[in-house]
């Protein structure tokens, strides 16, 4: 008989995982409703033939920028289908799309997908040519939002795109209204005065939520998510303290009882206690460069202590030369056998390929090569890590 390398048991804790994704819109958006009202009111004018408003959007990650606008634009989008308005709501990542031709290529296929359009080779003033084309054959108005808009490489794609009624590009009555959604509280700042003349836009700020706010939101998504009576009150208060002390996120506070359910289904226990969320935190902050460095043959911390310590002492860069002296040395120190040069290099190689140090290579002329090696960061998790193993603390 097969093993059960899933663990699913009898005793089952989830019922629609799904609902605990950060990803997931619920029929009803919960602790938001003041957001929610705000983002509806600039978008309400559409509703009657009207120019929507332009909008940025502030806030922390997990602060529910992005939930409020598709929960608007889900409810916005019945309206308009029932009342057979032309209205196109498209939602851009700008880590994921963020030059201006890939932008208008990816505006294009949402309001047409059968558009003759490449995705690259054509001039910038070609794909707007299309665009308007197309935004003028489907009579409809468009609401574009740049989630993540600090990303975007060129601003002037939001300039174009505002002055597009006024441009005379669009028809008549047909209008493209803009919402940027960032955790960048000081975008603005870095936009041209042309730009933000042109959006007059209006700003949002979205707080982080508080603990009542993420407890409603668990209460929430546990009906959906777990089978009845498995979730423990204490387990909930436990999530919503954390994340609410941390930064507000309710993302976080999701994944932590979704780890937590995990734990307990994984114990092949009952209920999901506060013991679970403790345990589901610290699963959640288990430092990978921790893990990485913990994990290394002990030739491999000597030869990075010697990096560290030659650092420190010297407040500059290194090379392997100086590095393969001090490891030498510790090595003898600790009764180990000594490498070789080419394994001394190979370990260097390993640790800038694993980002842990800085090493390029760099010509020394007719003396070869050598690696000039630094630590821009986590030098003290280095030393944290690397002194806690008793091999390493007599310096």
């Amino acid at each position: 008989m097969k093993s059960n390398i899933f663990g699913t048991g009898d005793m089952k804790i989830f019922r629609d995982r799904s609902a605990l994704s950060p990803k997931y819109l619920p029929e009803t958006l919960v602790a938001r409703d003041q957001q929610i009202g705000n983002i509806a009111n600039i978008l309400k004018p559409v509703l009657s033939n009207g120019e929507p408003k332009n909008a940025f959007i502030y806030g922390k990650t997990g602060a529910g920028k992005t939930a409020v606008v598709r929960y608007v634009f889900r409810i916005l989008n019945e309206i308009t289908l029932r009342e057979n308005r032309n209205v196109n709501t498209i939602i851009l990542n700008c880590k994921q799309v963020n030059s201006t031709s890939h932008i208008i290529f990816e505006i294009i296929k949402s309001i047409d997908q059968d558009a003759d359009v490449p995705r690259s080779g054509l001039s910038i003033g070609e794909y707007y040519s299309i665009l308007w084309k197309v935004i003028n054959k489907s009579q409809s108005t468009i609401i574009l939002v740049f989630d993540e808009i600090d990303q975007l490489k060129d601003h002037n794609v939001l300039y174009n795109l505002s002055r597009a009624s006024e441009n005379m590009n669009i028809e008549n009555g047909l209008h493209i209204g803009i919402i940027g959604i960032s955790n960048d509280l000081f975008f603005s700042e870095k936009l041209d005065p042309r730009v933000i003349s042109s959006l007059n836009k209006r700003d949002f700020v979205f707080p982080p939520y508080n603990i009542e706010q993420i407890s409603l939101i668990l209460n929430d998504r546990i009906e959906l998510a777990f089978e009845e009576g498995v979730v423990d009150k204490e387990a909930v208060e436990q999530c919503s303290i954390i994340a609410s002390q941390e930064d507000g996120d309710a993302r976080k506070a999701l994944a932590l009882l979704d780890t937590a359910g995990e734990i307990t289904e994984r114990n092949s226990l009952e209920k999901i206690t506060k013991e679970h969320v403790l345990l589901a935190h610290e699963e959640l902050n288990k430092d990978c460069f921790f893990e990485i460095i913990e994990s290394l043959p002990v030739q491999s911390k000597l030869m990075l202590a010697s990096i560290v310590q030659l650092i420190e002492e010297l407040n500059d860069k290194v090379t392997t030369g100086q590095v393969e002296v001090r490891y030498k040395e510790l090595a003898g120190r600790n009764d180990l056998r000594i490498l070789g040069r080419s394994s001394v290099s190979r370990i260097i190689a390993e640790f800038d390929m694993l980002g842990i140090i800085n090493a390029p290579v760099r010509s020394k002329g007719r003396f070869g090569k050598t690696r000039l090696i630094s630590i821009d960061e986590n030098m003290d998790k280095l030393k944290e890590v690397l002194y806690s193993d008793y091999r390493l603390l007599n310096k």
